[in-house]
Protein backbone atom coordinates (compact mmCIF):
# COMPACT_ATOMS: atom_id res chain seq x y z
CA UNK A 1 0.00 0.00 0.00
CA UNK A 2 1.36 3.50 -1.46
CA UNK A 3 2.32 5.33 2.15
CA UNK A 4 0.24 7.70 3.61
CA UNK A 5 -3.04 6.04 1.80
CA UNK A 6 -6.28 6.48 3.17
CA UNK A 7 -7.70 3.20 4.77
CA UNK A 8 -11.18 2.87 4.49
CA UNK A 9 -13.13 3.03 7.62
CA UNK A 10 -16.64 1.37 6.13
CA UNK A 11 -18.84 3.76 8.34
CA UNK A 12 -20.39 7.01 7.92
CA UNK A 13 -18.28 9.73 7.12
CA UNK A 14 -17.84 12.25 9.72
CA UNK A 15 -20.44 15.02 9.22
CA UNK A 16 -22.52 13.44 6.48
CA UNK A 17 -26.51 13.84 6.64
CA UNK A 18 -29.01 12.23 4.52
CA UNK A 19 -29.52 13.30 1.12
CA UNK A 20 -33.35 13.23 0.31
CA UNK A 21 -34.88 11.09 -2.41
CA UNK A 22 -38.31 11.19 -1.82
CA UNK A 23 -41.17 12.92 -0.07
CA UNK A 24 -44.44 11.19 -0.27
CA UNK A 25 -47.95 11.30 1.75
CA UNK A 26 -51.01 9.18 1.24
CA UNK A 27 -54.21 10.16 2.38
CA UNK A 28 -56.86 7.06 2.24
CA UNK A 29 -60.53 8.99 2.32
CA UNK A 30 -64.14 6.94 2.07
CA UNK A 31 -66.84 7.28 0.65
CA UNK A 32 -65.11 7.07 -3.04
CA UNK A 33 -65.26 10.13 -4.94
CA UNK A 34 -66.43 10.41 -8.65
CA UNK A 35 -63.77 11.16 -11.47
CA UNK A 36 -65.52 11.33 -14.46
CA UNK A 37 -65.31 15.23 -14.86
CA UNK A 38 -64.09 17.96 -13.34
CA UNK A 39 -60.16 17.69 -14.10
CA UNK A 40 -59.83 21.27 -15.49
CA UNK A 41 -61.42 22.89 -12.68
CA UNK A 42 -59.63 20.95 -10.03
CA UNK A 43 -56.11 21.27 -12.28
CA UNK A 44 -57.05 25.27 -12.40
CA UNK A 45 -57.84 25.28 -8.66
CA UNK A 46 -54.45 23.40 -7.72
CA UNK A 47 -52.13 25.73 -10.02
CA UNK A 48 -50.94 27.65 -7.60
CA UNK A 49 -48.78 25.28 -6.19
CA UNK A 50 -48.57 22.76 -8.65
CA UNK A 51 -47.89 23.92 -12.22
CA UNK A 52 -48.54 20.59 -13.87
CA UNK A 53 -46.94 19.73 -17.26
CA UNK A 54 -48.14 16.66 -17.92
CA UNK A 55 -51.64 15.49 -16.58
CA UNK A 56 -53.47 12.02 -17.29
CA UNK A 57 -56.72 10.80 -15.88
CA UNK A 58 -59.31 8.42 -16.61
CA UNK A 59 -62.48 7.79 -14.70
CA UNK A 60 -60.46 5.55 -11.95
CA UNK A 61 -57.35 7.56 -11.32
CA UNK A 62 -56.13 11.43 -12.08
CA UNK A 63 -51.80 12.38 -12.42
CA UNK A 64 -50.66 15.49 -12.30
CA UNK A 65 -46.67 15.84 -12.91
CA UNK A 66 -44.50 19.04 -12.70
CA UNK A 67 -40.38 18.75 -13.17
CA UNK A 68 -38.61 20.74 -10.95
CA UNK A 69 -35.22 20.90 -12.95
CA UNK A 70 -32.09 20.93 -11.08
CA UNK A 71 -28.74 18.94 -11.13
CA UNK A 72 -30.97 15.53 -11.38
CA UNK A 73 -33.41 15.03 -14.45
CA UNK A 74 -36.06 12.93 -12.35
CA UNK A 75 -36.28 15.94 -9.85
CA UNK A 76 -40.02 16.04 -9.96
CA UNK A 77 -43.73 16.76 -8.13
CA UNK A 78 -46.09 14.43 -8.30
CA UNK A 79 -49.91 14.21 -7.03
CA UNK A 80 -52.78 11.33 -8.20
CA UNK A 81 -55.96 11.55 -7.40
CA UNK A 82 -58.06 7.98 -7.37
CA UNK A 83 -61.50 7.47 -5.96
CA UNK A 84 -60.38 6.44 -2.57
CA UNK A 85 -56.92 8.24 -1.89
CA UNK A 86 -54.86 10.72 -2.80
CA UNK A 87 -51.08 10.85 -3.14
CA UNK A 88 -48.44 13.45 -3.27
CA UNK A 89 -44.67 12.60 -4.20
CA UNK A 90 -41.72 14.98 -4.67
CA UNK A 91 -38.97 12.94 -6.24
CA UNK A 92 -35.13 13.79 -5.61
CA UNK A 93 -35.79 17.17 -3.60
CA UNK A 94 -31.93 18.15 -3.47
CA UNK A 95 -32.60 21.67 -3.67
CA UNK A 96 -35.84 21.99 -2.11
CA UNK A 97 -36.41 21.98 2.16
CA UNK A 98 -39.01 20.04 3.89
CA UNK A 99 -40.80 22.79 4.63
CA UNK A 100 -41.20 23.90 1.27
CA UNK A 101 -42.72 20.05 0.10
CA UNK A 102 -45.26 20.19 3.18
CA UNK A 103 -46.50 23.46 2.58
CA UNK A 104 -47.20 22.74 -0.93
CA UNK A 105 -48.70 19.26 0.26
CA UNK A 106 -50.89 20.98 2.83
CA UNK A 107 -52.13 23.45 1.00
CA UNK A 108 -53.52 20.63 -2.46
CA UNK A 109 -55.06 19.00 0.69
CA UNK A 110 -56.88 22.06 1.55
CA UNK A 111 -57.91 22.39 -2.21
CA UNK A 112 -59.16 18.78 -2.56
CA UNK A 113 -61.20 18.94 0.56
CA UNK A 114 -62.93 21.78 -0.75
CA UNK A 115 -63.67 20.61 -4.25
CA UNK A 116 -64.69 16.68 -3.07
CA UNK A 117 -65.37 17.37 0.42
CA UNK A 118 -64.42 13.54 1.40
CA UNK A 119 -66.16 12.27 4.86
CA UNK A 120 -63.64 10.18 6.87
CA UNK A 121 -59.52 10.11 6.59
CA UNK A 122 -59.43 6.10 6.78
CA UNK A 123 -55.78 6.04 7.07
CA UNK A 124 -52.52 8.17 6.03
CA UNK A 125 -48.68 7.08 5.11
CA UNK A 126 -45.68 9.23 5.02
CA UNK A 127 -42.80 7.95 3.56
CA UNK A 128 -38.84 9.55 3.25
CA UNK A 129 -35.77 8.03 1.44
CA UNK A 130 -32.73 9.06 1.27
CA UNK A 131 -29.15 8.14 0.74
CA UNK A 132 -25.95 8.32 3.17
CA UNK A 133 -22.45 8.29 2.05
CA UNK A 134 -19.80 5.57 3.35
CA UNK A 135 -16.41 6.06 3.66
CA UNK A 136 -15.32 2.75 1.84
CA UNK A 137 -18.12 0.04 1.37
CA UNK A 138 -21.76 0.20 2.51
CA UNK A 139 -22.24 -3.78 2.00
CA UNK A 140 -19.07 -3.86 4.71
CA UNK A 141 -20.95 -1.66 6.93
CA UNK A 142 -23.60 -2.96 7.12
CA UNK A 143 -22.40 -6.97 7.39
CA UNK A 144 -19.26 -6.05 9.68
CA UNK A 145 -20.20 -2.79 12.00
CA UNK A 146 -24.36 -3.17 12.15
CA UNK A 147 -25.15 -6.80 12.16
CA UNK A 148 -21.52 -8.28 13.21
CA UNK A 149 -22.00 -10.99 10.44
CA UNK A 150 -18.98 -13.29 9.62
CA UNK A 151 -18.84 -11.51 6.22
CA UNK A 152 -17.07 -15.78 5.16
CA UNK A 153 -21.00 -16.54 6.16
CA UNK A 154 -21.55 -15.25 2.95
CA UNK A 155 -19.94 -17.34 0.87
CA UNK A 156 -21.93 -19.77 1.43
CA UNK A 157 -23.89 -18.78 -1.45
CA UNK A 158 -21.37 -18.64 -3.75
CA UNK A 159 -22.64 -16.03 -5.26
CA UNK A 160 -21.22 -12.20 -5.18
CA UNK A 161 -22.80 -10.03 -3.42
CA UNK A 162 -24.26 -7.14 -5.21
CA UNK A 163 -26.18 -5.68 -2.49
CA UNK A 164 -26.75 -6.12 1.15
CA UNK A 165 -29.47 -4.65 3.73
CA UNK A 166 -31.52 -5.01 7.02
CA UNK A 167 -35.24 -4.19 7.77
CA UNK A 168 -36.69 -3.51 10.94
CA UNK A 169 -40.82 -3.21 11.26
CA UNK A 170 -41.80 -1.38 14.72
CA UNK A 171 -45.49 -1.49 14.94
CA UNK A 172 -47.77 0.84 17.31
CA UNK A 173 -46.91 1.17 21.01
CA UNK A 174 -47.37 2.67 24.17
CA UNK A 175 -44.72 4.82 25.39
CA UNK A 176 -44.45 6.02 29.75
CA UNK A 177 -43.60 9.76 29.77
CA UNK A 178 -42.63 12.25 32.44
CA UNK A 179 -45.30 14.60 33.62
CA UNK A 180 -44.82 16.76 36.39
CA UNK A 181 -44.14 14.46 39.40
CA UNK A 182 -46.36 11.83 37.82
CA UNK A 183 -45.60 9.18 35.03
CA UNK A 184 -48.15 8.40 32.41
CA UNK A 185 -49.08 6.49 29.47
CA UNK A 186 -49.27 7.73 26.12
CA UNK A 187 -49.90 6.42 22.89
CA UNK A 188 -47.61 6.09 19.74
CA UNK A 189 -50.32 5.26 17.10
CA UNK A 190 -47.91 4.54 14.21
CA UNK A 191 -46.25 2.11 12.76
CA UNK A 192 -42.91 2.19 10.92
CA UNK A 193 -41.13 -0.15 8.25
CA UNK A 194 -37.51 1.27 8.05
CA UNK A 195 -34.65 -0.38 5.01
CA UNK A 196 -30.94 0.43 5.36
CA UNK A 197 -29.72 -0.86 1.99
CA UNK A 198 -26.36 -0.56 -0.12
CA UNK A 199 -27.23 1.30 -2.91
CA UNK A 200 -27.18 -0.90 -5.72
CA UNK A 201 -25.95 1.44 -8.64
CA UNK A 202 -23.28 3.13 -5.72
CA UNK A 203 -21.99 0.81 -3.05
CA UNK A 204 -20.14 3.62 -1.35
CA UNK A 205 -23.46 4.84 -0.27
CA UNK A 206 -25.76 3.59 2.11
CA UNK A 207 -29.91 3.91 0.86
CA UNK A 208 -32.25 4.89 3.70
CA UNK A 209 -36.10 4.44 3.83
CA UNK A 210 -38.86 4.82 6.33
CA UNK A 211 -42.35 4.32 5.40
CA UNK A 212 -44.66 5.23 8.36
CA UNK A 213 -48.68 4.36 8.75
CA UNK A 214 -51.28 6.16 10.62
CA UNK A 215 -54.32 3.69 11.48
CA UNK A 216 -56.21 6.09 12.46
CA UNK A 217 -59.60 7.41 11.30
CA UNK A 218 -60.80 11.11 11.48
CA UNK A 219 -63.12 13.39 9.99
CA UNK A 220 -62.12 15.05 7.09
CA UNK A 221 -64.33 18.13 7.68
CA UNK A 222 -62.10 18.79 10.62
CA UNK A 223 -59.93 21.61 10.09
CA UNK A 224 -56.76 20.48 11.60
CA UNK A 225 -56.81 17.21 8.81
CA UNK A 226 -54.38 18.64 6.44
CA UNK A 227 -51.66 19.71 9.18
CA UNK A 228 -51.81 16.64 10.42
CA UNK A 229 -51.19 14.78 7.52
CA UNK A 230 -48.11 16.89 6.40
CA UNK A 231 -47.32 16.96 10.37
CA UNK A 232 -47.16 13.45 9.89
CA UNK A 233 -44.48 13.16 7.04
CA UNK A 234 -42.16 15.36 9.41
CA UNK A 235 -42.54 12.79 11.66
CA UNK A 236 -41.11 10.53 9.51
CA UNK A 237 -38.28 12.50 8.16
CA UNK A 238 -37.15 13.24 11.80
CA UNK A 239 -37.28 9.44 12.34
CA UNK A 240 -35.22 8.50 9.48
CA UNK A 241 -32.75 11.40 9.99
CA UNK A 242 -32.28 11.33 13.70
CA UNK A 243 -33.49 8.20 15.45
CA UNK A 244 -32.66 6.11 12.45
CA UNK A 245 -29.11 7.58 11.67
CA UNK A 246 -28.38 7.56 15.34
CA UNK A 247 -28.91 4.00 15.26
CA UNK A 248 -26.40 3.58 12.10
CA UNK A 249 -23.90 5.64 13.36
CA UNK A 250 -23.44 4.20 16.97
CA UNK A 251 -23.12 0.63 16.19
CA UNK A 252 -22.70 -1.51 19.84
CA UNK A 253 -21.05 -4.75 18.58
CA UNK A 254 -18.85 -5.76 20.87
CA UNK A 255 -15.87 -7.56 18.82
CA UNK A 256 -15.28 -5.09 16.17
CA UNK A 257 -11.98 -5.54 14.22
Amino acid sequence: MTQGAHEPTNRPKPGTELEPRLYAVVANFQPAIGLSKGIYAFAAAISDYLEAQTVTFNPNQWVFSQPLGGHNANSSIQLAVNQTAIQFEVAYPTNYRLEWVMNKCKMILQVFGDAFKPNILMNSVAKVSGTMEIDGDARQFLVKHITSADPQRLSILKRPIHGFGIRIVSPPYEKKVKKGKKTVTEPVPWSVDFKAESLLEDPAKLYLEAEAVWPVMAAWSESKIPDEIVGRLKTTSDFLGNDAIAFLQNPTTGDET
